[in-house]
């Protein structure tokens, strides 16, 4: 990178748009640090999959405009590789993808366009997308734009790990378990679930057709709030993408929501039997809950149900009808680290995993004991009946949540991300999705934003309960300090907005949490 190079990749976000807005700054010249800037990123932690070879010709026509074309007016962003792009090949991981270029870009990124921004590299996810590693047999493996020792989080993994190096100011991603949310914990960045339906899903690539369950989304993922905030509004105050898509949500943009002073009830819980904190991530749920308190918010303590049977129902119900679609993708496919275990999985005999799950349930060996672990081999879905039966627990157990929510009369709550920050690559990545699933399955918007690191003082205080998947992530853990942890922002559904005000307010209450 060179002196002017370095001298625009160092403007913050305000005088970025400013300079752009009032051509100070060409197009052409940002587009160019940004490429610089992401090679350079793309050598320690390998965030990106391909540059866009169009984006230099949209820079050269926005410069050429005798008006600036829009509020993002030739400000660079990052797309995950499942979205597609002219000319350009959406892969997913899988080589039978491979040169297969669109023959139009998504609706989401064709919005961002006519705002005035430019796509200019797409970013590094995990073959199939269900997976929270970074990994694929085409791409490689990306790491943590924060350490590249940690992993970076998925599966929008190369989006959050170039934001959080200094690559872009945001991207996008999606979520149908946590996709956007645990890589933005994990890499100290900001990013929001939408309302499923809010943004179109035209033009994203998937490797299954039907994902039983929960709700995939597509969203912003930004270096902080305020930013995803701005691009959000931006993309749906006109309804700009049912110029694309008549299927798309025709909700308006709610400023009342977003800029409202009305003291609100926000719920809170630090921690899940299932799958307790580890760490200072329970405490950074109580600074959050302190700095709302001082803004004169009431925040209530908030009790979850027990989620051992939801874990396990709701990941069987889910995985039922996917596991064979994956199949069909992986066919004739090198397989990815991070997905092995699921395509053991899609291919073992119910009498195995009942085996398995036996052997984590009981103490004949006590070193692989693990009711959580066995809670995760849930009997399975066998049958229509078996699938509606495991519907019918699921949406009891989500009964009980939101007649807690009710009862409480809550605005919205805020809880963990994750049980622990990001861990080491070379530790066991146990995921405990609970924290993040449950909002997917209820389609409830739900943000993170950092609040703090890790610094290691409470690891050996943890009590792992002699658990076989507790003690593995203790273990992790230890490898983490330092690493950024974030608070979770949950909102009821279609108040997308007033989760972004809650979220604006901790980081204007907390800036620049994890410097």
């Amino acid at each position: 990178m060179g002196p002017e190079e370095r001298r625009i990749m160092a403007l913050s976000w305000d005088d970025l748009v400013a300079g752009l807005q009032t051509r100070k700054l060409t197009a052409a010249k940002v587009l160019e640090a940004h490429i610089a800037k992401a090679l350079d990123i793309s050598e320690q932690s390998n965030p990106v999959t391909d540059f866009i070879p169009l984006a230099h010709a949209w820079a050269k026509e926005l410069d050429e405009l005798k008006e600036v074309k829009g509020p993002l007016h030739g400000v660079p962003f990052c797309l995950k590789e499942e979205l597609d792009v002219v000319g350009m090949d959406s892969t997913l991981g899988f080589a039978k993808r491979l040169y297969k270029p669109a023959t139009e870009s998504a609706v989401i990124v064709k919005v961002l366009q006519d705002l005035g921004a430019v796509p200019f590299c797409k970013t590094n996810l995990p073959q199939t997308l269900f997976s929270y590693g970074g990994d694929n047999p085409i791409y490689g493996n990306t790491l943590n734009g924060r350490n590249n020792k940690l992993a970076p989080g998925g599966s929008s993994s190369g989006t959050a790990s170039l934001i959080a190096a200094g690559g872009a100011h945001f991207g996008t991603g999606s979520d149908a378990g946590g996709s956007l949310r645990i890589p933005a914990h994990f890499n100290g960045i900001s990013s929001l679930k939408p309302t499923p339906g809010r943004y179109s899903l035209k033009g994203a690539a998937t490797p299954i057709e039907v994902l039983i369950g929960a709700s995939p989304t597509l969203g912003i993922m930004a270096s902080t709030p305020v930013i995803l905030t701005f691009v959000m509004e931006k993309m749906l105050e006109h309804g700009h993408q049912l110029k694309y898509d008549h299927l798309v949500l025709p909700i308006p943009w709610n400023t009342p929501i977003l800029e409202s002073k009305k003291k609100l009830r926000i719920g809170y819980f630090t921690s899940l039997p299932f799958f307790p904190t580890i760490g200072d991530s329970g405490d950074m749920v109580l600074k959050a809950k302190s700095s709302l308190e001082t803004l004169g918010h009431t925040l209530v303590p908030y009790e979850m149900p027990d989620l051992y049977s939801l874990m396990g129902i709701s990941g069987n119900a889910m995985m039922a009808g996917c596991l064979k679609q994956l199949q069909k993708s992986w066919e004739f496919e090198p397989i990815a680290d991070s997905v092995k275990p699921l395509l053991f999985a899609s291919y073992m005999p119910s009498w195995v995993m009942r085996m398995i799950r036996m052997t984590f349930k009981s103490k004949v060996i006590p070193s692989l004991h693990s009711k959580r672990m066995a809670a995760s081999f849930d009997q399975g879905i066998k049958s229509v009946n078996d699938y509606y039966e495991a519907t019918g627990k699921i949406n009891g157990i989500l009964e009980k949540i939101v007649t807690e929510w009710k009862k409480l009369k809550l605005d919205c709550l805020i809880s963990n991300v994750h049980h622990v920050p990001a861990p080491p690559l070379d530790a066991p990545l146990i995921c405990a999705s609970v924290y993040v699933l449950i909002w997917n399955l209820l389609a409830f918007p739900a943000g993170v934003i950092p609040m703090g690191i890790e610094s290691g003082k409470k690891i050996d205080q943890f009590d792992d309960e002699g658990d076989w998947a507790l003690k593995r992530a203790k273990e992790g853990v230890k490898g983490s300090i330092g690493a950024p942890i974030g608070v979770q922002v949950i909102g009821l559904p279609y108040q997308d907005e007033m989760t972004l005000r809650i979220m604006n307010e901790l980081w204007l209450a907390n800036p620049n949490p994890i410097i």
